[in-house]
């Protein structure tokens, strides 16, 4: 490769950088660049590559600018494009985002780094971080230029020497992508897994590391081909630091690392998977006047994973209006911007499937032809899940000093596309071996990190670009000193000042909070950490989703509300925080009494260990009414002849309501699908449906499924019944248990818990 010369132009072909490396091309040649573009584009005949008499043009686009490369020889085009696209990696670690007007801003910097990375028009250092330690933002300001470090001409270019951590570790990821295409009937034509193993390395030295990986070529080598899970890695493109004779020998991966993030390889995997959420859509049409959409969404993974966060994305007419919608799990929101319906549903489990219908109005309709058949999209991530089954089998690092260092290890499968006919998925599932928090640390100087008003500077100044003002108290040094004392107190616990400087750009709340009401969020952090379990970290990230409702309760509030479950043996420590996660609401919504007397109420129905388990499935219903409650207890245990173990495997009941409840039971009654056990013959058991089954199940599966009915019947059932609990008009639905039943109730209850240890260790 020889490039001749590098240009930055506008969008007008308007040159804002060049930089002539060999000489033999003249430099008015570019203008002929954007005319002969303008022309490709009118005849749709784009390309990368434009030929003109004089010279060869090899560009990209990035934003609003172009990067173009000359040469009067016959180049390498896919170097050229290679580093094009690192001189743009290389400009965002400098200036975050490249557009005509940062160029114009730093254009001084750009010409440094221009010449440090060509010459004569070949590819020198392109490492951003080797880079960064003698090219600075202030490099102007130097009476010296600075020496060039060591790494630029040692054989390990991508490391410096004489790197210190006082906390060795190693992050490694394992990101994969999945590209699907399946037919309409859900066989799979064609799957792809393309993957990448990313680092980021803290470690002191010049650490080797080695890294295997269940590979099939290493397997069957060892004589193992028939042992354990393999993958067969195709396509494999490693990082320049790896020796790569030594994996073509033994297949062990070897490398001395670069400082910081990289992406050590990537690969690719054919190997055909399976459509882990599959959708069904119905399009019905009526008179020209109006459609209706009726999605089904079914989970083909195993019961014990669930997805979360699913978006399903369905495209409708561009003139559609008046929308109407009802599901039976999560919500629906219409988007004209992008000609669609959204249906966000929270946690999606293993093995279930859901029904949605919608209603548009069409004031004009197009044929089917015409109109086309848009991919309906899906989005969704499945916690402790893997796609292609790699497995990291160890990373072993060796440096001469011996230190000890702590590995992290964390795989991922994230946004991949799959296509089902007429329907395109993406997916994001993550499987996480070991903890590690995963944040954007990038674009700071060391003042920035350091508890100062430097990084008060530049949060302010981040806030500032989104449209949000905050006045800092630079002139009044004590004012400024109590703003900092939380940001010192969290940094002494452990907090990286990169966390901090990422969380009060992302969440302006968090920051208000911790410099405006210092003391008082700290309490709350502290109370959070001390009582659940939590890491400032995740206590921090509680407090940004709730500052106003956190701040308003104290933190003894909060130790008088969690110390009931602590006091009771239910929870306590990491159960807590896992609980505290699900609904924060706990925090806030109730008092300290208000909760002690719901909990003791629980207790005098239930065992710990069964609170436990309805806490991890419905965590609101410490915070729902009690008097409710107890009327639905009693209804299902006296009515039903359902005990406390089939409570906990259910989830709506305490969220639905009594009259529904009624009505469920005394439907399948009457249909002689459930039979009221008689206590005075337990030795006649019957085969009656599971609570869970008769109250989880949406209306639909309930009807055909449970029921054994229609849709429709079920629905002019319903309207009976509530047209006749109108005119009925009673203050209660069924009749209170008499106060002597329920005290002997109670009693034996009672009784019968104080057998078991309820102690928590």
């Amino acid at each position: 490769m020889s490039s001749s010369a590098i240009f930055i132009l506008d969008l007008k072909g308007k040159v804002i950088i060049a930089r002539n490396y060999r000489g033999d091309v003249d430099m008015s040649v570019i203008e002929k660049f954007i005319p002969v573009l303008m022309e490709m584009e009118e005849e749709g005949q784009q390309s990368p590559i434009i030929t003109v008499p004089e010279a060869t043009f090899v560009y990209i686009k990035c934003n609003n600018v172009y990067l173009v490369s000359t040469s009067t020889k016959n180049v390498n085009v896919a170097v050229v494009l290679a580093f094009l696209y690192k001189c743009v990696q290389v400009f965002t670690e400098y200036f975050k985002d490249v557009e005509e007007e940062s160029i114009r801003d730093n254009f001084v910097i750009i010409y440094e780094l221009l010449d440090e990375m060509m010459d004569f028009g070949y590819p020198q250092t392109t490492d951003g971080k080797i880079l960064q330690e003698y090219i600075t933002q202030e490099g102007h300001k130097l009476e010296a230029a600075p020496r060039p470090p060591m790494a630029v001409t040692n054989a390990v270019s991508w490391r410096s020497e004489g790197i210190k951590y006082r906390k060795n570790e190693v992050f490694l990821d394992v990101i994969e992508s999945v590209n699907l295409l399946a037919n309409a009937n859900g066989t799979v034509l064609q799957s792809e897994i393309v993957g990448s193993v990313k680092m980021r390395v803290y470690l002191t030295g010049m650490p080797e590391l080695r890294l295997g990986l269940n590979d099939k070529v290493l397997f069957e080598s060892n004589g193992r081909g028939g042992k354990g899970k393999s993958v067969e890695l195709e396509d494999v493109k490693f990082h320049q630091c790896v020796r790569l004779s030594r994996f073509e020998n033994d297949r062990t991966i070897s490398f001395i690392p670069p400082d910081g993030e990289f992406e050590l390889m990537n690969y690719r995997l054919m190997t055909v998977v399976k459509p882990l959420i599959w959708i069904e859509a119905v399009v019905e049409r009526y008179s020209h006047s109006r459609v209706e959409y009726m999605i089904k969404a079914k989970s083909q993974f195993k019961r014990r994973s669930t997805a979360n966060n699913v978006e399903v994305i369905i495209p409708v007419p561009s003139d559609a209006d008046s929308p109407k919608f009802k599901t039976s799990i999560g919500t629906v929101k219409y988007a004209p911007e992008l000609s669609s319906f959204v249906w966000t549903i929270k946690s999606f489990p293993g093995g279930k499937e859901f029904l949605m219908r919608a209603h548009f109005n069409l004031p004009s309709v197009t044929s089917e032809e015409k109109e086309g058949r848009p991919p309906i999209k899906v989005k969704f991530e499945i916690p402790y899940f893997t796609t292609s089954g790699i497995q990291v089998r160890y990373l072993k690092i060796i440096e001469k000093s011996g230190y000890q260092a702590l590995p992290w290890i964390l795989m991922a499968s994230v946004l991949g596309r799959r296509l089902f006919g007429q329907f395109l998925y993406q997916r994001t599932s993550r499987l996480l071996c070991i903890v590690a928090e995963q944040e954007s640390y990038s674009g700071y100087s060391s003042a920035e990190l350091k508890v100062g008003a430097d990084m008060l500077k530049r949060v302010t100044h981040e806030l500032r670009r989104e449209g949000k003002t905050f006045i800092l108290p630079l002139g009044d040094e004590d004012a400024l000193q109590r703003m900092l004392k939380p940001l010192h107190t969290l940094v002494d616990a452990g907090v990286k000042p990169e966390f901090l400087l990422d969380a009060f750009v992302k969440r302006s709340e968090l920051f208000k909070a911790l410099v405006v009401q210092g003391e008082k969020s700290m309490k709350v952090l502290d109370a959070l950490v001390e009582t659940c379990g939590m890491t400032f970290e995740d206590a921090m990230r509680m407090l940004a989703s709730y500052p106003e409702e956190l701040l308003a309760v104290s933190a003894e509030s909060i130790f008088d509300r969690l110390s009931v479950f602590f006091n009771s043996g239910i929870l306590a420590g990491k159960e807590m925080g896992r609980i505290v996660r699900t609904c924060p609401a706990i925090l806030f919504t109730s008092d300290g009494k208000q909760m002690a007397t719901l909990v003791e109420g629980l207790t005098n129905f239930f065992a710990r260990g069964e609170i436990r388990a309805m806490l991890e499935k419905t965590p609101h219903i410490v915070i729902t009414n009690l008097e409710e409650l107890e009327q639905k207890y009693e209804y299902i245990y006296f009515m039903m002849r359902i005990e406390g173990d089939e409570f906990k495997m259910c989830t709506r009941w305490v969220d639905m309501s009594l009259d529904e409840i009624i009505m469920r039971h005394d439907f399948l009654q009457k249909t002689g699908k459930y039979t009221t056990p008689d206590p005075k013959k337990p030795q006649f058991k019957m085969e009656n449906p599971t609570l869970s089954k008769i109250l989880d199940l949406p209306d639909v599966q309930f009807a055909t499924e449970i029921a054994g009915v229609t849709m429709e019947e079920w629905t002019v059932y319903r309207a009976f019944m509530e047209k006749q609990r109108e005119m009925a008009n009673k203050e209660r639905p069924f009749e209170r248990i008499k106060p002597s039943v329920r005290k002997a109730f109670e009693r034996r209850r009672k009784e019968a818990k104080k057998k078991e240890d309820h102690v928590i260790q």
